[in-house]
């Protein structure tokens, strides 16, 4: 080869790796600056990462969040109370937690309560769960009985208010407050004759003890005079303020989230049980369709879309909470509730039978 040949050729390798260099770079560059444009957001969930809440999760791992310009990190906590604490303190931004714990604890704290921008779950999965042989099948029942409640949870923090509305004398139950992760099993043992709590968390504990469901009795508050809403999306009110349209998009984002796990349930659960290697993923599959069957899908959303809210079904709700609590004061709809954040009804409408 000439020595003019080898200096082109020489030259042309030169140009074609610092071609190569500059797209390299210039990728680089664009995921980083991709990256830096994402919002950091911490959101709470309302217990441990499980089939119920999977699809809070599964925004951020299927890229739903990135999609809306948000890097999250999703943490549980020990119950809806915990959980909305924490957004209050500004320690997290966002809450998915029950917003009847919402309207209770703006009595105490109307500055400082987050804002319910999208209703999830259209009816509460709040419950009373005994075994058969308790013969438990009302809530006059469940007096001369020992009763085990969740500390910071939505339901043992509402089992009270939905006493008075059935009255029943709190003082002729034996009311044990345990962690959430022994009430089940002492349910088991006999140590309790009852406990509350979500019923797809209670009954499929259960049944990974080989309890069916044929050998419980439930009473749901939404049957018993609490026909309310469960728990829904709750922001703080700083981010509200600083950056309504980053609200907006986590809003649409939590909404596709939900919409996709209707779609395909499973994916969301490989994606809880990426996270947990430890989660069994056939329960926490009959635990997360068990919630979408009964309290996401429901007539009302079947025609309103996900996130629907009917202000005369929260104005009833929200009396019936300040007559079992006694508030001085009884929260409004809009003291609570923020409609701006509500995504438009194609992105919320359920898929079809």
């Amino acid at each position: 080869m000439s020595a003019l040949k080898l200096a082109t050729r020489r030259s042309l390798l030169r140009c074609t790796a610092a071609a190569v260099a500059i797209m390299v770079s210039g990728v680089a560059n664009e995921t980083t600056a991709s990256a830096q444009d994402l919002t950091k957001i911490r959101i709470t969930v309302d217990y441990r990462l499980y089939g119920a809440n999977a699809p809070m999760w599964y925004a951020q791992a299927s890229g739903l969040f990135k999609e809306a310009g948000i890097d999250a990190i999703v943490d549980g906590s020990s119950g809806s109370g915990e959980a909305i604490t924490r957004v209050a303190s500004g320690a997290y931004d966002v809450a998915y937690a029950d917003i009847g714990t919402l309207a209770e604890f703006w009595t105490h704290n109307p500055s400082k309560a987050p804002k319910l921008v999208m209703v999830v779950l259209d009816r509460s999965a709040q419950s009373i769960v005994s075994l058969k042989k308790a013969n438990i099948t009302k809530m006059s029942d469940l007096v001369g009985h020992k009763i085990g409640t969740g500390q910071a949870d939505a339901t043992a923090r509402l089992f009270p208010a939905v006493l008075k509305i059935n009255n029943v004398p709190i003082d002729k139950l034996q009311i044990l407050p345990l962690e959430q992760r022994l009430r089940d099993a002492m349910l088991l043992r006999g140590d309790v004759d009852a406990v509350i709590g979500f019923d797809s968390a209670i009954l499929f504990n259960l049944a990974g003890q080989n309890v069916g469901l044929n050998d419980t009795n439930v009473l749901y508050y939404a049957d018993n005079g609490f026909n309310f809403y469960g728990n829904g999306l709750l922001v703080s009110r700083d981010l509200i303020e600083k950056n309504p349209d980053l609200v907006k998009r986590l809003a649409s984002a939590v909404a596709k989230a939900w919409i996709a796990s209707i779609k395909n349930p499973k994916a969301t659960i490989d994606a809880l049980t990426k996270r947990d290697s430890m989660a069994n993923g056939q329960l926490e599959m009959r635990r997360l369709q068990w919630i979408l069957d009964r309290n996401v899908i429901t007539a009302d959303t079947r025609k309103e879309g996900i996130g629907y809210l009917n202000p005369e079904k929260m104005d009833r709700g929200l009396k019936t909470l300040a007559s079992g609590f006694g508030f001085k004061t009884t929260p409004t709809v809009t003291d609570l509730y923020d409609q701006r954040f509500l995504p438009p009804l194609s992105e919320r409408i359920l898929p079809s039978k």
